[in-house]
């Protein structure tokens, strides 16, 4: 059998409790959307290209709602962590591809909110599950781009022979890193999300391209407000330069292009090829303004951000994991992946999907 790499099984996880809008009392409701109307529109840039414009139509229409698209977000209970999201996704992902678990010989994970820093957390991951001790395990983060870039590493790794088994996790505990006074609080959901990469017998993963933008590193931060993380202070998520953040979002869309276009080129397909575009959940307008302006004009979808929140890089798996449960993709079909994260890493890929089981 030839190294070609393929998915194998998607398992994905959200906290019992929910969140609803109403769980933000209205006065700070009210204090968030009299700030934003004090503050009046944003500038808009000296030369804005046509996908800048077309990102501050979406986020002006946005902007009316406080709670940007969102109607409920899970939230992690007090004695629950992010390993414990973790298990309950890979073992999900683990069932659905029948991979006994001394099978997996590469484990990629990203834990955003560990409970504790230095060490390698997937090393905890790993004792959770009960891996074999001849499994690599390595934390792989690159914020909302980790599943893009664990995919492309495990995918290597496979083809080159170095591996035969791989898992991937990403979780998200955003809930932990953020003040209900703050705008942005109601964005963030918890969740975790795995998937099982094996060795398959004709290509799936057609192609894949990655590009760093590291001009806005501190868009989207977790630290001690104006300090550094080991300061004295509560660590909470925040934008860390109101500037570089604005900017980011009105790059999103010509920097989503800058690598769909050539995703598409590397295997001779064009945007109407798709039949399913899978786009990383950062906002509610992401997916549509760059379906739209790739011209994906037949290609499927699913939005979860409306239900789930910000999910970091767990929120590409859940959206492959609902579209396939929902039969929005099939046996065959061709999958553009879209991912994103701060700091800032943006990639695409193109996958022919291989039918899971149910």
């Amino acid at each position: 059998m030839a190294n070609h790499v393929g998915i194998a099984g998607i398992g994905t996880y959200l906290p019992e409790e929910v969140r609803t809008n109403a769980w933000w009392p209205s006065h700070i409701v009210d204090g968030w959307m009299t700030a934003r109307r004090s503050a009046g529109p944003p500038p808009a840039p000296n030369d804005p290209t046509p996908a800048m414009r077309r990102v501050m139509e979406a986020m002006a229409a946005q902007a009316v709602d406080p709670f940007q698209g969102m109607t409920k977000r899970h939230v992690l209970a007090d004695d629950e962590t992010s390993i414990d999201m973790e298990v309950r996704a890979a073992e999900r992902a683990l069932a659905q591809a029948q991979i006994e678990r001394d099978e997996i010989d590469l484990l990629l994970s990203h834990t955003p909110v560990p409970e504790y820093l230095l060490s390698n957390s997937a090393c905890v991951l790993h004792a959770a599950l009960g891996l074999s001790p001849g499994c690599m395990a390595l934390e792989l983060g690159a914020a909302g781009n980790s599943f893009l870039m664990q995919l492309t590493l495990a995918e290597q790794m496979i083809a080159s022979g170095r591996s035969k088994c791989a898992l991937i996790v990403q979780s998200s505990a955003g809930s932990r890193l953020v003040e209900a006074e703050e705008p942005q609080s109601p964005l963030f959901g918890d969740g975790a999300a795995a998937t099982v990469l094996t060795r398959v017998d004709s290509p799936s993963l057609l192609a894949t391209v990655h590009r760093t933008d590291s001009k806005h590193p501190r868009a989207l931060i977790a630290s001690v407000r104006g300090r550094r993380w080991y300061d004295d202070g509560r660590i909470i998520l925040h934008r860390g330069d109101l500037a570089s953040s604005r900017q980011s979002f009105l790059e999103t869309a010509d920097r989503a292009l800058e690598v769909i276009t050539p995703a598409l080129a590397q295997v001779g397909l064009t945007a109407a090829d798709i039949d399913l575009f899978a786009a990383h959940q950062g906002t509610p307008w992401l997916r549509e303004v760059t379906m739209e302006l790739a011209g994906m004009t037949r290609a499927r979808h699913y939005d979860t951000f409306g239900s789930t929140g910000y999910l970091f890089g767990a929120s590409v798996p859940f959206v492959l994991d609902a579209a396939h449960r929902e039969g929005q993709v099939q046996d065959g079909q061709l999958v553009m992946i879209l991912g994103g994260g701060v700091g800032a890493t943006i990639g695409a890929a193109v996958l022919r999907w291989r039918e899971l089981r149910r």
